[in-house]
């Protein structure tokens, strides 16, 4: 625990250090004390397990001293094992329920256009989905369908699953490709 903590003083004292290096002009240590100030917090929301918050902090004090390990290493960490706060599509399109979704030999076109009707219908025309098909054959592909009560994200996946597609969020749409777009595979001539 003591090997611990005068590890972190040390780092604390490096990053302080090398920030003010690199801070120039009057009031640099004013701006080395916020920068570790901004560390601190976003450290203390880290081990608090608050990742959002901990993100957002450690950016910054990444911004201002992109070589203290420390800070680099929680980043990681944070990229690796934690998806960012959902306010993303697929959250938005989760709180849109819709009440009935049948769908007899449609192609996945006709699929989400009706989807996207049933959203608007849904949503009171608040959450209407954007979504992209990658090839005209995957937009062609026939399916059916009958649900009752489902998430709209639920009914994308499963329309997604029967033509045998892959669903991607984006920011700002559903990107759909084939299952053979996103598998490839090498093979050595000599």
């Amino acid at each position: 625990m003591k090997t611990s903590l005068i590890g972190s003083k040390v780092s604390t004292a490096v990053m302080l250090l090398t920030t003010a290096l690199f801070m120039s002009g009057a009031g640099f240590s004013a701006k080395a004390e916020d920068v570790n100030a901004v560390y601190q917090q976003g450290r203390a929301a880290y081990y608090k397990g608050d990742m959002q918050t901990a993100f957002q902090l450690l950016s910054r004090v990444a911004a201002a001293n992109p070589k203290h390990a420390e800070t680099a290493n929680m980043l990681a960490y944070i990229r690796a094992h934690h998806q960012p706060a959902d306010n993303s599509l697929k959250t938005q399109y989760a709180s849109v329920t819709l009440p009935k979704v049948e769908m007899a030999d449609v192609t996945l076109a006709e699929a989400i256009e009706a989807l996207r009707a049933l959203s608007k219908n849904a949503s009171g025309g608040k959450v209407v989905p954007n979504v992209i098909v990658k090839g005209e054959e995957l937009g062609q592909k026939k399916l059916s369908l009958s649900l009752s009560n489902v998430p709209l994200n639920e009914a994308l996946n499963y329309v997604t699953q029967l033509v045998g597609a892959k669903a991607t969020y984006d920011k700002h749409a559903v990107i759909l490709s084939s299952q053979a777009d996103t598998v490839t595979t090498t093979t050595d001539t000599k």
